[in-house]
Parts: C-alpha cells; structure tokens; sequence
C-alpha cells in the first residue's frame, strides 16, 4: 500500500524505492503538469551549484504539494529530488543534443566532477525536511571514439551530465567517493532517513513487518 507520493518522472528513482519494497504514488504527469512540477531548472544569476539544486528540489515539492491540494488528493508525505553534475565549475544538465553531450564527456574526461543530488520530503511548504548527497566521480579519459559511441545511445538524453552510471557509461568510471545511489539519483541513506521522520520506516517495509504495511 502507498503511504506517500514521488513527485518525479524518474524511473531510476521509482526503481530505487521498489529495491527496498516501496511503492509510492506517481503524481500522474502530462504535458501540463510536467512543467508545473519540472520547475525552473535555469541557473539563476550568480547562483551557486550547492543553492541550485536545493532550489529546484524545493521548487518540485512545493509544486507537488499545491497540486495535490488543488486535486483534493488523499494527504500523503512528498518525496522530491532533483540531481545535478557539476564540473570545473560548471552546471552540467541534460544535453539538447549529441553534440553537447559530447561537449560534457570531453569536459568530465580524465578528471573528477561532483554530483549533487537535493531529496526533499514534506507534508506541507511549512513541513519539509530535506538533505543533500554530495559525491566524486572519477572518469578514465575518453578517446573521441568512446565519446561517438556513447552518444549514438538513448541513454545520455535525460539524464544530468549526459550519462548514467548505472548504465554502459559505468566503463567510464574509475572509481567514485560517495553515494552510488546519490549518483544514480536518489541517495538511498538521505532518502530513507528523511522519509522515517514522517512515519516511513524502510527497513521495516523491506523485512515485511506488519506495522509498516
């Protein structure tokens, strides 16, 4: 049974939270709603990486909350994310096209880049809880062939810095400090710390206990 809502259209992220025998409620998103939730995920002038993510993170969960309300939804926690990659300085999003995802593994080759990801949980905009994972990624250096080849696939397009760790860009990376999940997008240590502040005890979820179902 679901006990709170993922105001997200990840799949990695619904597919992290069923690993631990979760199954929250997808706020429904079509076009409309999408950008209602999506937020603004432009940098704002002279805003710093660390305040951005927290920002679009905070902006989707206030969103999701007005729309749940607006609907009459059934009163549930929130759970949000928003990830990002940051290298040399640089916000790193989604690429538009081959050429800038191309343009992004040239920028992370042979060196390190950090990831934030911002998880936000709430009942309402003046209960939020939140954190942030922050992690080090280490990529091999890529030759200009790896780079046409990785950007040929599906897999760069939606997804922050232009590639998932989970998938064939794996082979890229040497070794990573931190969260693999927090990478992935949904650190699962933050993520199941914040959700027990509103009554949502993983562990307990994913041993079958009966006071959690």
């Amino acid at each position: 049974m679901s006990s709170f809502y993922l105001a997200s259209k990840s799949p990695r992220r619904k597919e992290l939270l069923e690993q631990l025998g979760l199954t929250p409620t997808v706020l429904a998103f079509n076009d409309h709603t999408l950008r209602n939730f999506a937020g603004d995920e432009e940098q704002l002038p002279a805003e710093a990486p660390e305040d951005y993510v927290i920002r679009t993170a905070r902006e989707k969960i206030l969103k999701a909350l007005a729309h749940i309300k607006e609907n009459g939804l059934p009163p549930m926690p929130v759970l949000s994310a928003d990830t990002t990659v940051i290298c040399q300085g640089r916000i790193l999003g989604k690429p538009n096209d081959a050429q800038e995802a191309a343009a992004f593994l040239r920028l992370m080759s042979g060196t390190q880049h950090e990831v934030r990801t911002a998880v936000f949980v709430g009942t309402d905009p003046l209960h939020l809880h939140w954190a942030v994972s922050v992690s080090r990624v280490y990529f091999k250096h890529l030759t200009e062939e790896e780079i046409q080849a990785y950007v040929s696939l599906a897999e760069p397009y939606d997804k922050a810095g232009g590639y998932g760790i989970q998938g064939l860009a794996g082979v890229f990376v040497e070794h990573i400090e931190g969260s693999y999940t927090g990478i992935m997008g949904l650190p699962i240590f933050e993520t199941c710390a914040l959700l027990k502040e509103f009554g949502i005890d993983c562990l307990r979820i994913s041993t079958n206990d009966p006071h959690n179902t």
